[in-house]
């Protein structure tokens, strides 16, 4: 029997694709199928990227905020910094945090008191939020800076004195401290921290609390903490804190979501594959007379096979390739059309969060696992599908041409 040439079998599978998908010969069910199959593809990949970027956006924006103003690793005043090494350090500087209750007229609130060098990249992030006043200068050691909602909720503006009562325990004896400071600047990061975080500066804090400042170390990937704290610990530095206690299972909370809610949403891939799988079920039986004189002409059950494997996996390819290319445009669009929206109907979907806009942040990692996943499951089940359609209707057809052959 002669072989048929692989580019003969690519050919038909073109054929079969172009005529099953576009305007052609056939069943307009079938291209109806196949339409339908392509387009749930698309929407369903579109739908995933779609939602994981915007939660990826979600997990940036949270630990550019979080992460900004909370100690990577604190280490004690006299750790070994220098003999560190291979974790990681992008910078160290001193730093000192305590906790303290905000006093005034309209009550009282515990809150965290930072005190930060003047040079620390923090007040950057300070300044970048900063809603009213300014930063204070190294001169202004009693200067403090107060989120926007802490200072909203107290009714204090710039320039007013903020009276904050702190503890001291020394040789097991409580002191309480009154620190009289004045407010110079209101910020907001939008994040947790802006209810309850107030900065000042490190000597003030310092000498008000009568201990010297630790060492605050920024990793250059904040996500490597609990490695760089294990090798701190195994050269002999002692660890006071790092951002994985306070915040760890946040981040974990989010990265669970953002899992959950991709394996909803791949469900409409899934069910795409089942219109596609029964478009390409109507194809076989459609094509199978195509095949059987074909097949009489030299193609092989093999040939047969990959014809409808390809064409399969090129109607699944361009549903994947388009979900993705459309994906990613409405990705990207997703802010900017969120903000119409709210300036004709007043509605946002993020009213009532930290967040003023709807995060965006395309990955490529995740939009390319996206990808490779929908395209090997529709390569899987396409198949299974034609290993076991064609097969089996093939010998059907063969068996009632034979029949056919011995009455005649």
């Amino acid at each position: 029997m002669t072989k048929i040439p692989h580019a003969v079998i690519i050919a038909l599978a073109l054929r079969f694709f172009s005529g099953g998908l576009f305007n052609g010969s056939g069943q307009r069910y079938v291209r109806f199928v196949n339409r339908a199959s392509v387009a749930g593809l698309a929407l369903g990949t579109a739908a995933l990227i779609m939602v994981v970027s915007v939660m990826n956006g979600f997990d940036r924006t949270l630990q550019d905020r979080l992460l900004g103003v909370t100690p990577h690793i604190l280490l004690s005043t006299d750790a070994n910094v220098e003999g560190l090494t291979d974790i990681g350090i992008e910078r160290v500087e001193g730093y000192l945090a305590t906790e303290a209750l905000l006093v005034s007229d309209f009550g009282g609130q515990l809150i965290e008191l930072q005190g930060l060098p003047p040079e620390s990249p923090q007040l950057d992030l300070h300044r970048q939020g900063l809603l009213q006043g300014f930063i204070g200068s190294t001169a202004d050691r009693l200067s403090v800076l107060m989120g926007e909602p802490l200072a909203r909720r107290f009714g204090l503006r710039p320039g007013d004195r903020v009276t904050v009562a702190l503890v001291n325990i020394d040789r097991q004896r409580i002191e309480p401290r009154l620190l009289t400071l004045t407010l110079t600047g209101i910020y907001q990061l939008g994040a947790e921290t802006d209810q309850m975080l107030m900065v000042t500066s490190l000597n003030a804090l310092s000498k008000a609390l009568g201990s010297p400042p630790l060492q605050r170390l920024h990793l250059e990937d904040p996500m490597q903490v609990d490695f760089a704290a294990e090798q701190a610990r195994q050269q002999g530095v002692t660890v006071l804190n790092t951002w994985g206690l306070r915040y760890g299972s946040f981040f974990q909370a989010v990265w669970i979501e953002k899992l959950l809610m991709s394996f909803l949403l791949s469900m409409l891939v899934l069910l795409s594959l089942v219109s596609l799988a029964s478009g390409m079920r109507i194809v076989i039986q459609e094509k199978l007379k195509t095949i059987w004189m074909l097949r009489s002409l030299g193609l092989s059950h093999r040939d047969c096979q990959l014809i409808f494997l390809q064409q399969g996996v090129l109607l699944a390819v361009t549903g994947v390739l388009s979900g993705t290319v459309l994906g990613v445009v409405c990705a990207y669009s997703l802010p900017t059309v969120m903000a119409v929206i709210e300036s004709f109907t007043g509605f946002s979907i993020v009213a009532g969060s930290y967040f003023s806009a709807l995060p965006v942040d395309v990955r490529v990692e995740d939009t390319g696992v996206v990808v490779m996943a929908a395209i090997g499951v529709s390569l899987f089940v396409l198949v299974r599908l034609v290993s076991t359609m064609v097969s089996r209707d093939l010998h059907s057809v063969t068996a009632t041409h034979n029949q056919s052959s011995v009455r005649q």
